[in-house]
């Protein structure tokens, strides 16, 4: 049967948001089950919860890494700490190990941080960009030094490019392809109008490049400009990375059609996600 994203996958735009003339409010939900928008009476989920259905091997190596270090450099202190001392049986030495790992697994704390000074990154940059455009702001974000290293090496790219900021952190959607985010900049770049997204992560991935067209997709169906491109810009967050990294985005007509697809995946996913956590609250459904 037909779904209503498949219908508004084939249907054309006849409208823009911004033809109409009330203005429409968006606002965010972080929930257990993902990330939302809930826009003119719909829930959109965001383009990063989209895309994050893709699988991720390098990620699940990297995780495991992490934990594997934890529990040796863990047994290796409380080796060294009994030293001496009468022998522990098995069952409290694997009970005082695991209080010492703690609840929380340690790629998840390594994430943690890393997206604290990515958090940081973006504020300190919008800060400053929005204040280049005379617009209203706080107290200038406080940040760690990894995240000022991060801000001078976007200073250095953004005097190459001549960047000329228009849009910053604006809530885009589409209603044709159901689907927000929020993009990081909309700028001329070099002279050139371009959709910009900055990531602070080792290297750039495919995902980034997905999320960049489904940004420019939704900003010209809101009636904006169209970008004539796209750009991602790596920001280094440590000094032994000393320069920030670009890759420009492919065509959209070449690309959208891929985010299309991960979005139809993210779809089923979702709902089967949804229909196994059905089961768990209902009584006797095992």
């Amino acid at each position: 049967m037909p779904t209503k994203f498949d219908a508004a996958v084939d249907a054309a735009v006849e409208a823009t948001l911004s033809g109409g003339s009330r203005e429409v409010k968006p606002t965010r939900r972080d929930t257990p089950g993902g990330r939302f928008y809930d826009i003119d009476g719909e829930t959109y989920p965001s383009v990063t919860h989209i895309l994050g259905c893709i699988g991720k091997p390098a990620l699940i190596n990297w995780a495991a890494n992490q934990e594997r270090t934890l529990v040796l450099d863990a047994a290796a202190d409380l080796y060294l700490d009994v030293a001496g001392t009468p022998p522990m049986s098995r069952p409290a030495y694997v009970a005082t190990l695991q209080a010492r790992c703690g609840k929380q697994k340690a790629h998840k704390k390594a994430l943690e941080k890393a997206g604290d000074i990515g958090s940081q990154v973006h504020a300190l940059i919008e800060w400053n960009l929005r204040r280049a455009l005379k617009q209203t702001v706080g107290p200038e974000p406080r940040v760690v030094d990894d995240a000022q290293w991060a801000f001078m090496a976007f200073q250095d790219w953004a005097a190459s490019v001549s960047l000329r900021p228009r849009f910053i952190e604006q809530t885009v959607w589409s209603k044709t392809y159901g689907y927000a985010g929020t993009m990081d900049l909309l700028a001329d770049v070099n002279g050139v109008l371009t959709l910009v997204d900055f990531k602070t992560g080792k290297a750039i991935y495919g995902e980034a490049h997905l999320q960049n067209v489904a940004y420019q997709v939704a900003l010209s169906e809101m009636g904006h400009s169209t970008p004539a491109g796209g750009l991602i810009v790596r920001l280094p967050k440590v000094q032994t990375d000393p320069a920030f990294e670009t890759a420009a985005v492919p065509p959209v007509d070449e690309l959208f059609p891929v985010f299309v697809a991960v979005r139809r995946l993210w779809t089923w996913a979702y709902a089967q996600d949804q229909a196994y956590q059905a089961t768990r609250r209902t009584p006797g459904v095992k």
